[in-house]
């Protein structure tokens, strides 16, 4: 029972760290919800194991540094995946056939 209760709460924590990395950069988002759980827990993992290796254990500095890590993880997506602006227009009346 412990280790499910560990998944469900690394996924929610997931969850809302990559929610908050996503919500402060502004523009749109070709993430899945999936794909926000995933940059979360890896941010999450990364914040935590800089704050353990450069600070005495502060849960405000991981914090923080989760949320930073999941920001320039949203950003280099959205540059591998060609910018936040991935809208197509149509030329006007391409529609009218």
């Amino acid at each position: 029972m412990d280790a499910i209760v560990l998944i469900v709460s690394v996924l929610v924590n997931g969850l809302i760290i990559g929610a908050f990395g996503r919500l402060l950069l502004p523009g749109r988002d070709p993430i899945s919800l999936p794909g926000t759980i995933g940059i979360g827990v890896v941010a999450s993992l990364l914040g935590g194991f800089v704050t353990y290796l450069l600070f005495e254990e502060t849960e405000w500095i991981a914090l923080a540094l989760s949320v930073a890590f999941a920001v320039a993880i949203v950003w280099l997506v959205r540059a591998m995946r060609g910018g936040d602006d991935e809208r197509v227009t149509l030329p006007s009346g391409a529609l009218d056939e």
